[in-house]
Order: C-alpha cells, then structure tokens, then sequence
C-alpha cells in the first residue's frame, strides 16, 4: 500500500532501549528494513531510552532536593555503559565519543544551576531538560550503527520542526517545517537520518515538548514534509486491537483503519499512537504502519493506517474508553433554546486555551465534557461568566467515557440496539450519549466504576468471545 516517495520515517519507542541487547536489536532491524527497502532514504525517529523520560521529569519535579552532579553522572554512565560495551577496539575514538557525550550531558548542569537560583522551573527549562532524553538516545544510536558500518547523519529538530510554542504540548507548524526541510531536500536525500522525536522549537527559538508519545507525532510530521512513502511505528503491540486484551476476551487484530477510525481511537483513549499523529498524513494520504517490534521486519503483519474507508464484517472496529473526563452542566429554563449561550461558554473557554471533547444540550442543560487536568480552569472560567440564563452550574468527575469507533456504524441497522441493550443487560445506567458528530464513532458516558464492565459487555456483544 506504499505510495511513490524517496523516504521512509521509522520510528522506534523507549521500550526498544531497555538494555544493550535492545539496542542491538533495534540495530538488526534497522539492518533487515535497509535490505527491504534498498532504494529509499531511511529517517530514524527515536524516543529516549527505557526510563530516562521519567528520570527527568522526576529532577525536574524535584530540582531543590537532587544533587545534580550526581544525577547528571548517573545519566552519562547509563549511556557511556552502551557506548563502551560496543567498543570495537579503536580506543582513540571510544574516548572521543565518550568526550562528546560527557558534555552533552553535562549541559545541563548550568540550566539545573540557574533553576537553583531561580527557586523554580519555567516552562521553557523544564521542556529542555527533559529533551535531553531523545538528544542523547539519538547521538548513542548513531556512533553504534557507524561501528556497524552504517552511516546515518544526527539532524536536530531545532533546525527544522517549527511549533506553536505551547510548552509540554505544542502542536507543529506543519506547512514552516515542510517548506524548512523542502528548501534542503537534496540534503536530506544524500544519507539516512537519525532524528530525535518528542519535541520541537517556537519561532522564538524556544524547545517545546510535543507530549507524551510525541515521538510518533514527530515521525508524522517528517513523512509529511518530505512526502515519504509510508510511515513505520514499532510498538510493543503487533498494531491496534478490538479492545484492550486487559479488559476483554480474545481482542481481534485489525489489519486496516482509516484515518478517521485511528484519530478517534487515539482521541478517546487508545494510547497506541499520539492523537497529533494522524493529520499530517492525512493531509498527503501517506500510509501508517503500527507494527509489533517482535518477529521478522514485515508490513503484512501491521496495522495499516490509510486514507481507505474499509467497511469490516461487523462494521464496528473497535471499543475505547477514557476515564479522563469531567461534566461541567449549566442548568437554567429554556437554557437550550437561548441563542448565543452556547457560543459565549465555548468562546470563554477557548480564550482560557481549554478543550471541550463534546458537548450535549437539552431544553434546560447544556452539558459540557472536558478533560479532568482542565477542571479546575473549567470552573474558574465557568464561575465568571455571569450569564443570566444560568440558574446553577454542577461538576462531575465520576464518569467515563465509551467510544465505539468504525466506519459506516450510523448507517449500519442494529448496532446501537446491540450497544444499548449489552448495557442493559449489564445493569450499566448510560448518562449522555453523542453520535452523529462523526461518521465513525458513537460515544456514551457511563459510571466511571462500571466503565470496564461497559467496555466488556460492548466488545462480547459486537466481535464474540471467541
């Protein structure tokens, strides 16, 4: 399903950098993919090796109690332990590697210094102390394929993934970066790249994270702007599944998604890919592949991401769920029927740069649902809006939210019945339901105790137990 193009973007996550054995790993599979893909230009996107992320997010979170030589010394032996044990005898130039990394590390001595003094983390010291993760993990990985013989060329995101600026969850500036890497195409051609993922920089020239798993996003956004051939993720999971195997029985596999299913997925719960990473490719119909790292290099054994629309037997593909929602409810007489209230809570609440995942009305609600890390904003803004059709305002943190995502289920006779009538029989009370907003999902609220429970009885009543 691969389309015309000079590259491919892989990217490989923290759990493939547990141990040198990983690494070495990685290394053959990065060897298997170049032996099946001889004429295309290889981009490497890499996370920071198993753990590091939470390292320094915990340094961060406790900057006034760590002794930073000491911590900074536990993160150059981590990685010059890698680096040493591939030591291919040229003694002169493990030692300049070594040099290299030690001062890479040790950066971040005097950003940690200045924090010191300063008595707290500002968003921009906090997003460039944890980039270190990736910066590092890219410069081991690339000395250990030279000494394999391959030869791929460190390219940094500060000189070509342009963001938004929003600390910890920037959004990229897709059509600057494109044009940025378009005008150096030829350089990009000449050698495969090793890229660290997770973060970009503003216009201002200040380093901002792209999220958790944002390392997929990065490698989205590259196939983007050098219009690559498809798009490789290697996960822990052979691709995306009907439901979560922790919670129901015998899950099925999915072979194909489009890439409304997959926005969906990952939007209402599914982890498996960055929510950010789906509009990049769909804005070049460029294939995903979510492939499971374990076993022989091979894009018949993934999930493919496209631009198809792939009607399944039972329509439905999969059932999510998050339990990181909260209702906000404005009550008040004929709240409903008012022109402009809606408008003005939404409006109010985009100034404040807070999200609204859907929202459901009645003739005398207006129920909104949002993140429960946005709640305390909610309120806030919720409390100062003084409009005088609102009787009372009331919040909820003790739903969940239940998605079921596939192609053509609106227009499919029956699926709801079934839905709606596991729930009941599960004695599971529905509190709001939405559909029709996209043409791929149904989503319903629930008791966040019973939310598994849901989750369950849904999945056993669309795909069986067996």
């Amino acid at each position: 399903m691969s389309k015309m193009g000079s590259f491919i973007v892989v990217k490989f996550g923290g759990s493939n950098f547990k141990n040198f054995q990983g690494y070495c790993e990685v290394i053959a599979k990065i060897k298997e993919i170049l032996e099946f893909e001889k004429e295309k230009t290889l981009v490497l996107v890499v996370s920071a090796a198993y753990g590091i992320t939470d390292r320094l997010f915990n340094a961060v979170n406790n900057f006034q109690n760590i002794d930073v030589r000491t911590f900074l010394r536990e993160l150059y032996d981590l990685h010059s332990s890698l680096l040493s044990m591939s030591n291919d005898g040229n003694s002169h130039q493990i030692t300049e590697e070594l040099k290299d990394l030690e001062n890479k590390v040790f950066e971040l001595e005097k950003i940690f210094d200045a924090v010191k003094l300063l008595h707290k983390v500002p968003d921009f010291a906090k997003d460039l102390i944890i980039s270190y993760g990736e910066r590092l993990n890219a410069y081991v990985l690339q000395k250990l394929l030279q000494k394999e013989g391959l030869d791929f060329e460190l390219k940094m995101p500060e000189e070509w993934i342009i963001t938004d600026g929003k600390f910890g969850t920037a959004s990229v500036l897709l059509e600057p970066t494109k044009d940025m890497i378009e005008k150096r195409l030829d350089y990009w051609k000449n050698k495969h790249s090793i890229v660290p993922g997770f973060y970009g920089v503003s216009k201002e020239g200040d380093v901002t994270l792209l999220g958790r798993g944002g390392s997929d996003y990065t490698a989205t956004v590259l196939a983007y702007a050098l219009d690559a051939s498809y798009v490789v993720l290697f996960k822990d999971v052979n691709g995306f599944l009907s439901g979560d195997p922790k919670i129901v029985e015998n899950p099925i596999l999915l072979e194909k998604l489009s890439y409304d299913e997959l926005e969906e997925l990952s939007y209402f719960g599914a982890k498996i890919v960055h929510s950010n990473a789906v509009e990049p490719l769909k804005n070049r119909s460029i294939p995903l592949y979510v492939c499971s790292f374990s076993g022989n290099f091979s894009l018949s054994n993934c999930t493919v991401v496209s631009n198809e629309k792939h009607l399944s037997e039972q329509c439905v593909k999969s059932v999510s769920f998050t339990d990181d929602v909260a209702v906000v409810q404005f009550f008040g007489a004929n709240l409903g029927r008012v022109p402009g209230v809606l408008g003005e809570i939404s409006k109010s609440m985009a100034q404040s740069g807070l999200n609204i995942k859907f929202v459901i009305t009645s003739q005398t609600a207006i129920n909104l649902i949002v993140s429960k890390k946005d709640l305390p904003e909610v309120m806030r803004v919720a409390e100062t809006l003084r409009l005088r059709e609102v009787e009372r305002i009331s919040y909820r943190t003790d739903k969940a939210l239940v998605a079921v995502v596939g192609y053509g289920l609106l227009d499919t006779h029956g699926i709801a019945a079934k839905v709606f009538g596991a729930l009941s029989k599960g004695e599971i009370n529905v509190d709001m339901i939405s559909a029709g907003a996209s043409e791929v999902s149904m989503y319903f609220l629930v008791d966040a105790q019973k939310v598994k429970d849901a989750v369950r009885m849904v999945h056993s009543e669309l795909f069986g137990k067996s």
